[in-house]
């Protein structure tokens, strides 16, 4: 590979980031939610879907819910966020949740309220998710290990052509 291949390959990774920021940001103002992709990350709603779907959220009021809709909402008490069904709305106004698979609601889905709630799942797309999951999963606690496998695989190049 010509370091000028080599150049051209960096520029593609950069543009398709950035191509990939462009569509997420996108997606987020066309459907009026800040988090238009969710990649499923535990199995709480099989059958519905599996772990490693992706699904798209649009944007929605606690007024226009109805139960049996699937929401994503952050929970106060974690980061992550979480994809269950309505099984109740509130006198207050805040819903109650739980997954499909699970036996018994998590005390947090006993009252979340509407800033809470990212949206209503519209869209599933089977197994997409798994590049995500594979990323938070595998590769960044690993991180480390692949920056010194990229640093050896540079330096490698850089002795096979002549360029150390």
């Amino acid at each position: 590979m010509k370091i000028r291949e080599f150049n051209s390959s960096i520029v593609y990774v950069i543009l398709g980031v950035l191509l990939a920021f462009g569509i997420n940001q996108g997606l987020a103002l066309a459907l009026s939610t800040d988090i238009p992709v969710v990649a499923v990350e535990s199995n709480s709603m099989v059958p519905t879907f599996q772990k490693g779907d992706i699904l798209v959220l649009q944007g929605i009021t606690v007024n226009d819910l109805i139960v049996g809709d699937i929401i994503v909402f952050s929970p106060i008490v974690q980061e992550t966020p979480v994809v269950h069904r309505v099984i109740q709305i509130n006198d207050d106004g805040s819903v109650q949740t739980q997954g499909d698979a699970n036996s018994k609601q998590l005390p947090f889905e006993k009252r979340i309220e509407e800033d809470q709630i990212h949206g209503k799942v519209i869209t599933i797309v089977p197994y997409l998710g798994w590049v995500k999951i594979g990323m938070a999963e595998y590769l960044l606690p690993n991180a480390h290990w692949a920056l010194l496998a990229g640093v050896l695989i540079v330096i490698l190049y850089m002795i096979m052509y002549n360029k150390l």
